[in-house]
């Protein structure tokens, strides 16, 4: 019986569906012999194409069919097939509804701005052209155009092409999540490049704001299929993907209403190699030396201020090399550089574009608190993490062991084990008081990056090999910049002078805990800083006098207890970020108006004071406008036609 029933209902719904397609969607929501029915009841051919869309883009089967129970329909122009829109997903149907053609994610809907909305970003922009100085980021986004992004080529998961996934998923992460996360406001400003065989300016230092979301987006590739297929021709006959000159373009917007406490970055997405060579008429490897030397200069300028994010989009088989050769380039003179390579997925791309985001805000973190530093890290480090194999011991030395003393705020000499071998094992440790190891190995592969110095695994030994290894693994750290290793000890002295400190508050706090009510010495948390020393180790490699210095401490057991970061150097505090604090606009620009009316008070006096000259003054002549004159701009000085313009490439 039950069999029965399911066939007489897929029969009347296909015979529904061949009659009146366009009402099918009608009769089943409102007709209860349809509405109440399983999902599963509802069939429609899979066509093969439509089946293998689904599988690529996680959509399941049943969602379809929930789509054809309670989606909406539409058709669009021109068109004979039905579009079913349900729960964020598209399903392109045969006319009769019968049979599946494709499946792909609805796109992103564009912000919905209101008047205001509006008239803030423009009085943000207004203000940032003739106050650069107040702007504290700026990002300049380029992504690759050329036909092959337009293609099938790479198909990125949940995404038509590779140019939508580009343009979406920088809008979604670069913006909106800022946005949403209040990690960026008004004075992080961003540009966009779009290149293909040159570049085009799309627009330059914009506030980051919805505003600008909508106008990334806008920027999505709208073309049929069969045009988007052809496009891929067009790279062969007009030149393709030319990174030199947008380049060029990158180094002009970078250099706009630049400062010393800028933070900048270059968010460089291609999914193909260059076509340089060939316009040019060079050598391949020639046109890699000529970019190479473009980011060198944009690097030696910028320095440490400016990230550089390659980001390449393909599979293994792909060739990058002239992205990488840029990301090497902006590291060796100065500047922070990656190159990622980007599966065809959703996550992948993310997260390049978080990293890029991750590293602005240290930057511009960085340059608020204390301004830019003018050193450069060593290249000669490499991770335990990445590199094979993990341990790499060198043998040492001990020539000198330095402890902190408060009282006379400096570094003495002491006789005794490191503190940090004393507190992993206290009993072994008042056995080796009077004869400490002799030598430290240390790994040559760093444990740990902090935004100064780099932490490196070592161990006391009694020999220089393996078998004479005593005490637990301990962290030796020392600078990770090239100028400041001459420093040695003295280097390492306010870093033992802080810990030394937050050593004595520390105890301090814990005095007072004891008088809480409820306090129990058993379970009641309490605060401990890592004591530390100072090893000077015998190390002819070393510059000046082949001493070095290392600050020695415990290393903590992270796998049997759990370990938390509660301040990061990026301004988070347990995990929450520092809120920014964004422009006071209204009020900037009520002091930019201040210092206008001044000059052209001054300059007025200045003519009065002439010798009857009668010519008019240079800011008139420029200005078009007579001094005293209604200017026709509103009290901002925001033109009427710019604000028609924003609203309407806004909504």
């Amino acid at each position: 019986m039950k069999i029965q029933v399911n066939i007489s209902v897929k029969f009347s719904l296909n015979k529904i569906d061949a009659e009146h397609p366009q009402h099918t969607l009608g009769k089943m929501a409102t007709n209860n012999g349809y509405a109440d029915k399983n999902t599963s009841l509802i069939t429609i051919l899979s066509s093969e194409h439509g089946r293998l869309r689904r599988e690529q883009r996680d959509i399941d089967k049943r969602d379809l069919q929930r789509a054809l129970k309670y989606g909406k329909y539409s058709l669009k122009k021109g068109s004979h097939n039905p579009h079913l829109e349900y729960d964020g997903i598209i399903f392109v149907t045969d006319p009769s509804m019968s049979r599946e053609i494709t499946a792909f994610p609805s796109p992103l809907p564009l912000a919905d701005l209101d008047c205001k909305a509006i008239e803030d970003n423009l009085k943000v922009k207004y203000l940032l052209e003739h106050r650069p100085e107040l702007s504290t980021s700026h990002t300049v986004i380029v992504i690759d155009n050329s036909g092959s992004m337009l293609s099938k080529k790479n198909d990125v998961l949940l995404y038509r092409d590779s140019q939508n996934a580009a343009f979406s998923f920088t809008a979604l992460e670069l913006i909106a999540e800022q946005l949403f996360s209040n990690t960026a406001v008004n004075s992080d400003l961003v540009s966009l490049i779009k290149f293909s065989d040159s570049p085009s300016t799309e627009f330059s230092r914009e506030p980051i704001s919805w505003s600008v979301y909508n106008k990334i987006l806008a920027h999505r590739n709208t073309q049929k299929y069969s045009d988007r297929e052809y496009a891929p021709h067009q790279d062969d006959l007009f030149g393709g993907s030319n990174y030199l000159p947008t380049l060029e373009k990158v180094h002009e917007l970078l250099d706009l209403g630049y400062h010393s406490n800028l933070a900048l970055s270059i968010y460089f997405f291609s999914d193909g190699m260059s076509t340089d060579h060939k316009k040019l008429g060079v050598s391949i490897e020639e046109s890699y030396k000529r970019m190479e030397d473009s980011i060198a200069a944009i690097a030696s300028k910028f320095g440490d201020t400016l990230t550089v994010s390659m980001v390449g989009l393909g599979d293994v088989h792909d060739q990058f090399e002239p992205l990488k050769v840029m990301a090497d380039a902006a590291v060796a003179f100065g500047s922070k550089g990656s190159f990622v390579r980007c599966e065809k997925t959703a996550l992948s791309i993310s997260s390049s574009i978080s990293s890029m985001v991750t590293s602005t805000m240290q930057s511009r973190v960085a340059l608020q608190d204390g301004g830019r530093t003018r050193y450069t890290e060593r290249s000669n480090l490499s991770s335990e993490m990445n590199s094979f194999p993990k341990y790499k011991w060198k043998y040492f030395k001990i020539k000198d062991h330095l402890q902190y003393c408060p009282r006379r705020r400096k570094l003495f000499h002491v006789s005794s084990l490191p503190l940090a071998a004393v507190l992993s094992d206290p009993e072994n440790a008042l056995e080796r008081q009077r004869s400490p190891p002799p030598f430290i190995a240390v790994n040559s592969n760093f444990v740990g990056m902090g935004a100064e110095r780099a932490a490196f695994r070592c161990r006391l030994s009694d020999a220089e090999n393996i078998t004479g290894f005593v005490f637990q693994d301990m962290v030796a750290k020392e600078t990770k910049y090239n100028e400041r290793i001459e420093e040695r000890s003295l280097f390492h002295t306010c870093f033992a002078e802080t810990q030394d400190l937050a050593s004595f508050l520390a105890i301090e706090f814990n005095k007072r805990l004891c008088g809480i009510p409820c306090y129990s010495p058993t379970i009641t948390p309490r605060l401990c800083f890592l004591s530390c020393s100072v090893l000077l180790l015998d190390d002819p490699s070393w510059p000046i006098d082949g001493i070095r210095g290392v600050l020695v401490e415990k290393m903590l057991d992270t796998e049997r207890f759990r370990w938390t970061k509660w301040n990061d150097n990026n301004g988070s505090v347990y995990g929450q970020k520092r809120v920014q604090n964004p422009i006071d606009v209204d009020f900037e620009l009520k002091q930019l108006k201040k210092e206008e009316h001044q000059r052209i008070e001054t300059i007025t006096e200045e003519e009065e004071e002439s010798d009857g000259d009668d010519s008019v003054s240079d800011v008139e002549s420029e200005s078009g406008y007579q001094v005293g004159e209604v200017h026709p701009r509103n009290s901002y000085g925001i033109k009427p036609d710019d604000y028609l313009r924003e609203y309407w490439f806004c909504t």
